[in-house]
This record gives C-alpha cells, structure tokens and sequence, in this order.
C-alpha cells in the first residue's frame, strides 16, 4: 500500500508540474505568475518533505528527461539556418535556457537540497568537505545543453565566431560583438569543474590564436612594404591595443596571456631588424614621437640593446661633429666650448626623457657616450700629453659666469640654471682634483679681489657641488666663504678699535684674515720682500697691534701680491681718474708723487722686490697709458732706465683698471693671474693618497698589500684614478714615518702592513 501511495503522489505531483516545467523553456515569454510558481513551488516542497528517498531515484529522473528534450526540442529549430542566423539563434536560446534553468532551481530547491544533503553524507564518509557542492538541477542543464545543442553546431558557431573578429579587424562590421561575448560565454560555461575553460580553449581559442597570427603575418608584410617603418609602427601600436581590448571586453582574460607573445612575435620580434636600421634616421631627423613608439614596441619585447648601442654611437658622433663646427673658437673660449657641451647634453637628456622614458640603461648609455665627448674632444684634448684640460675649462666658465663682467649672468634664474648644468659636466670628469684646484684659486681671486657677483651664487654652487660629492669636497670652499663673512666682523671690530683709540687713517683700509689651509694664495717667490710705502706703514702697524691683541696666538702672513688699491691721478688737469692698481703698481705710482721720473734702479731699490717680479707690474702702467719709460723694450731696460707719469693721459671711463694681462715672451699674463701647475697637483694628489692610506690602515689596522691598493683606489676615485706606483711610493713613505710598517710575516707574495698607533 505504501508503495502505491508514493507512486500516486508521484503522479498526482508529474501532472501538476509538467506542463508548467515544459511551458517554462517553450512559453517563456509569457511569463510567470507568482500564484502559479508558489502553487508549485508549495507542491515540491510538500512531495519532498514527505517522499525524501524517491524524490532522487523516481522524481528527478523525470526532470532530467525533460531537460533533454526540450534542448533537443529547442535547437531543432536552428538546424537549416544560414551561418550568421545560427549564430543569433544559439545565442538567444542560449540566453532563454540560463534564464530557464534558473527559474526551474528556484523552483526545484528542495530537490536541490536533498541532493547537496546526500552529497555532504558522502564527502563526509570520505573525509573531503572542501567544496561545497553544486546544483544539481544548473549542471544538468549545462550538460543537457551541451549534448543536445553545443556539440552538434560548435564547427559551425566558431567559424562564424571568427568571422565577427575578422570582420571586427577590418573595420566592416562590429554590430555582431555582443553576440561575439554572449556565445562565448557559453563556450565558458559549459567547461568542466577541473578546468573551466577547456570547452572555450578547445573550442575557440586555440583557432582564433592561429587565425590572428595568421592575420598579421600577412598584413605587416604588406603594411610595411607600401608605407615604412614609421607608419607601420603606428598601425601595430594601434592593432595591439584594439586587439587587447577586444580580448579583455569580450573573452576571458586568460587569452590575453597567450595573445600578447604572439603579437609580440609575429608584429615586433620578426621586424626587430627593419627597426633598428631605421632607428639612426629618426634620430638623425630628430623624431620624438616615434623614436617613443620605437622604443615602447620593443621594450614588450626586450629588445633595446640594439638601440641602446646605436644610441650611444650616436650621442658621441654628434657631441665630437658640434665641437668640430666651432673648433677653434672653442679652443680659445672656455664659454664657447661648455656651451656647445650643454648643448649637447640638454638635446639628449630631453631625448632620453621624452622619448625613452628615462630608462637607466640608455641614461647609461648617454652617461658613456657623453664622457668621451666631454673629455676626448680635441678642442680639450691635448694627444702630446695624452690628457684633457676640460677640468680647467670648466672651472674657467664656472668663473666667468660668477663673477663681474661681460659674461656675467645677471638673471638669478638662468645664473642657476646655468650652474647646474655645469655640475651636470662635472660629473663626468674624471680628474675631479684638477678642476677643484683651479675653481678653488678663481674663488680665492673672486673672492679676495671683491669681484664675485653674488654672494648667494657663490653659496649656490657650493652646494651643488657639495649634494654631488659629498661634504669633505667642498671643506676649503666652504670655509673660503665664512672666512669672507667673518671678515666684516674683524674689519668693523678693528674701526672701533681705532676709535676708541683716537686714531685715525687718511684712507679706507679693509683687510681679509684668511685661513691659511683653505686659501690657494701665496706670495710669488722673490729674492728680496716687498717693502710697503710709508702711507701703509700706519694701517699694517695698527692691524697688527689688534689683531694679536684680540686672537692670541694666531700669526699674520700678509699676502701683498693679492693686495689691490684704488689710487685718485690727477695727471691731466681738470680730471680726476681712479686707478685700480695691485700692491706693487701702487707702490710705484706713489713714488711718482713727489718727482716727474724715477729709474729702475731706483724703483727695485724702493719696492724692494727682484727685477722679475717688478717687471708685469710696470709693463700693465705703460700698456695701459698711465706711465711712459724712455725704453720702450722692457728687454732693454737697464738701471738707468726712467719712468715717469703720462701727463696726456686719457680714458673714456673714470675707473681704469691697471692691471691688465702684458705679453712675456710667448706667455700673456697679469698679475695675480690663477694656474695651477702639474707639480701643484701631484703635490695635492700625494698628500690626499697619504691621508687616504692612514684612514684606512685605522680602520682596518692590518692588511695585506693588494687589499690596501684597492681600497685606496675606491676611496680616491671621486677624486682621480691614482696609479699603482703612485700608491705605493705613498706607502713606503709612510712607513718610513712611522704611521704604518710591515708584518712580522711579511713575504713578497703576501705582504701585510699594520697601523702603528
């Protein structure tokens, strides 16, 4: 009786819900009312609740008969269809099954609970509850769909999948893209639980990746053929996007992971030749644009070394050909030659930034084209002496830029600009000593001569050099400038003094009280010293007196050959001309006070100072028209020859400066005039090594020979490249004073030193 009674139930329920199961996938769009889904929804539930073990062996076999047929009932419908048509058929019914099945889960939920409930008892008894299970009632629609629909037309709904690519590529049609994401996501759906996307790669993907090459192969080959490697740079940038765009709007994303190679390959990788042969004439035809699209393309594909090589025999091609235009101005003019060089390194830096977005193996690449040019041009390069005087040059410009004169930049914003881009030279200098030494002596000249421009120019580019490389570089610089500052402290100290003293002076005096290790001043080397006027006899005494009174212990060295005068000539009457005039011209001048002509004899006997050195001085007052002599050879000249005061003296300026570069022989000089000698700078550069030496050997208080070398090396490098010999001369002197000696294991192949403390 009892099986009777489940088997009328299970009938009674059939007759009840098989119309509505039915009309649900063939009378959609009629829609459903909410009594009718409750009235049957209420019927499963009532079967379910009481039928629990036939409602999977008797009720659900039924259901899964309906799904069968009615997927073979709905695609039989599509059968003689054209291509395209089938397509949009499949997609529409495919939309209205997804619909339908899911109604049809909403409604069968207590089926669906029953079977997850018997599922869950199984993975329970084996140990595995990772994933929750499926619904049922979802899956075998899918698989219904699949078996009666998707496996008898997928041929025929690819080829027409392809087809809308195509035509989507070659701007024909791209009305049918929805259609196009629809179906796929079909292909998607229908994959299996292990891997969701089989169904799709087998299916789809794999033919629409052959197709793309495909594609491609041969419209680059014609596309580069009729319009060049610019134009074709352009398209590919175009095509690759759209044809990453396509992927990500329309198909999974995984097919982006194999799309990309492949275009990379078949667009890029196989015309990486026509790239490079083309790369020298965008350069040369200086073309941003695509040299940006150049190097984006290949740099999908790593494969810039080739640019970055031709890059680099590029920057140095032309940086040496924009020197060889102006070469001999460049040689004579230090501006002409960094101005050129800035021009040069501004036009690619830009380049490199704009067109290969700063990428550090072509900055690198410009780093070590630059350098040549920089330090191998001929306009710097000396090949007797096998070295480069760039550092000089560099120094010389930064000079001429800070401080007053024709060359001056009085614009604090350019002035800055122009200063950092001299640092932006500098960097490449290997010898960065050389150029310190000289920029450290044209300070001192700037400085002490009160011909600095700005004091915060000066301050500027201190520390621009000091950010690039590092504080102890610019020690002396830095104390050059407070030594200035304290200086009128000390002068207005040393006036008060005079004050409160009731001493007076019939002149302005300043004095600078320099530290003797940070300035590059000393007195030229004479037989006999200079011998100050009387007028200046007061103000020396006095200073004195003051300064050893206000800092104990301290010694005053007065550097005379750095010491400059204005002197008032009233020469010519009605007019009164200020002479700027060094120590010695002064000096000179002074003695012509109170007699129309001296002799030289009568001069070096006064000044006190040896032939040589009394010469500069009086051949600047001839050249520049203030005194006359009666020997106008200074070759000639004799004791007895005089020298008296140009009474027909005439200038267009009220200020004339006297000390004005003469020629000696094949030189042109001045006095005070700044070089730096080579025995200046080995001298320097030993004293630098030493200390370098003993630093280390502090550090470490023992090494070995090849150790030391090395580290000495590492450590002098930012200043110059110290040779071998060199370092080791520094340390045998060393061990001759006593700082360092040899271990008592010591062995030519192994030799070991030690800090003595």
């Amino acid at each position: 009786m009892a099986a009777n009674a489940n088997a009328n139930n299970l009938e009674n329920l059939w007759a009840q819900c098989e119309k509505p199961f039915q009309d649900l996938f063939t009378q959609l769009k009629s829609g459903l009312t909410n009594d009718r889904y409750m009235k049957i929804y209420t019927q499963v539930y009532n079967y379910c609740s009481s039928q629990n073990d036939g409602v999977l062996k008797e009720f659900y076999p039924k259901i899964l008969s309906l799904l069968n047929g009615k997927a073979t009932e709905i695609i039989e419908g599509g059968t003689h269809l054209s291509e395209d048509e089938l397509l949009l058929f499949f997609r529409n019914k495919w939309n209205d099954w997804k619909f339908s099945t899911r109604v049809l889960k909403s409604w069968l939920e207590p089926v669906n609970k029953i079977h997850q409930s018997d599922n869950s008892n199984k993975s329970t008894n084996i140990g595995n509850s990772q994933n929750p299970p499926q619904s049922k009632i979802l899956q075998d629609g899918l698989t219904a769909w699949k078996q009666a629909a998707f496996d008898k037309m997928h041929n025929r709904l690819t080829g027409s999948l392809l087809r809308i690519v195509k035509n989507d590529r070659e701007d024909r049609d791209s009305s049918n893209l929805q259609v196009l994401s629809d179906t796929l996501e079909c292909y998607v759906q229908l994959g299996s639980d292990k891997n969701k996307l089989d169904v799709y790669q087998a299916n789809f993907e794999t033919k629409f990746l052959q197709e793309t090459e495909a594609f491609y192969k041969v419209e680059s080959l014609d596309h580069v053929a009729k319009n060049g490697i610019p134009a074709y740079m352009r398209h590919i940038a175009k095509r690759v996007e759209e044809e990453r765009s396509r992927v990500l709007k329309f198909m999974p994303i995984s097919t982006l992971d194999k799309l990309d190679p492949l275009l990379n390959k078949t667009l890029i990788i196989d015309y990486k030749e026509e790239f490079a042969n083309k790369f020298l004439d965008l350069l040369l035809e200086n073309k941003e644009d695509e040299l940006a699209m150049m190097y984006n393309l290949l740099l999908r594909v790593d494969h810039l070394e080739t640019l970055r090589i031709k890059l680099q025999e590029f920057i140095k091609s032309e940086g040496l050909k924009e020197i060889e235009k102006d070469l001999k101005e460049a040689q004579e003019k230090p501006q002409v030659l960094v101005k050129i060089l800035l021009e040069v390194y501004n036009r690619f830096n830009k380049l490199i930034k704009t067109a290969f977005n700063n990428d550090p193996k072509f900055l690198s690449a410009m780093d070590q084209s630059f350098s040549v040019v920089i330090n191998s041009n001929p306009a710097s390069y000396d090949q007797k002496k096998k070295e480069s005087n760039i550092p000089v040059v560099l120094a010389k410009f930064c000079d001429q830029i800070l401080k007053k004169g024709p060359y001056h930049i009085s614009d604090e914003a350019e002035l800055e600009n122009k200063l950092s881009e001299a640092v932006c030279l500098f960097k490449y200098l290997p010898d960065k000593d050389i150029f310190m030494l000289n920029y450290q002596k044209f300070l001192s000249k700037r400085l002490v001569e009160d011909l600095s421009a700005s004091e915060d120019a000066e301050a500027s580019m201190i520390n621009k050099l000091k950010t690039h490389q590092g504080f102890d570089y610019c020690t002396k610089l830095t104390r050059m400038i407070n030594d200035m500052r304290l200086c009128k402290d000390i002068n207005s100290n040393f006036q008060n003094y005079l004050n409160e003293a009731n001493l007076t002076l019939p002149y302005t005096f300043n004095f600078y009280v320099l530290t003797g290790g940070s300035w590059s001043l000393t007195n030229k080397t004479s037989s006999t010293p200079f011998k100050p006027p009387t007028e200046m006899l007061p103000s020396l005494t006095y200073f004195e007196k003051f300064y050893k009174n206000s800092y104990k212990g301290r010694v005053l060295n007065f550097l005379y050959d750095f010491s400059r005068a204005e002197v008032d000539s009233r020469q010519v009457r009605g007019k009164i001309y200020k002479l700027s005039t060094t120590a010695y011209q002064m000096a000179i001048l002074l003695m012509l006070n109170t007699t129309d002509k001296v002799t030289r004899f009568q001069v070096l006997d006064t000044i006190g100072l040896d032939e040589m050195n009394v010469r500069l001085p009086l051949l600047s007052l001839i050249k520049s028209g203030i005194i006359d002599t009666d020997v106008a050879d200074h070759k000639e000249w004799n004791n007895e020859t005089t020298f008296s005061i140009n009474t027909k003296f005439t200038s267009k300026k009220m200020k004339v400066n006297c000390n004005i570069p003469v020629q000696i022989g094949d030189t042109k000089t001045s006095e005070g005039q700044q070089t730096v000698s080579n025995t200046e700078i080995e001298k320097e550069r030993y004293f630098k090594l030493q200390a370098a030496i003993v630093r280390i050997m502090k550090s470490k208080k023992v090494m070995n020979h090849n150790e030391l070398v090395v580290e000495t090396t590492n450590q002098m490098t930012k200043w110059f490249s110290p040779k071998i010999p060199t370092i080791k001369k520094a340390i045998e002197y060393l061990i001759e004073q006593e700082y360092i000696r040899r271990t008592s294991d010591d062995n030519q192949s192994q030799r070991k030193y030690e800090y003595i403390a």
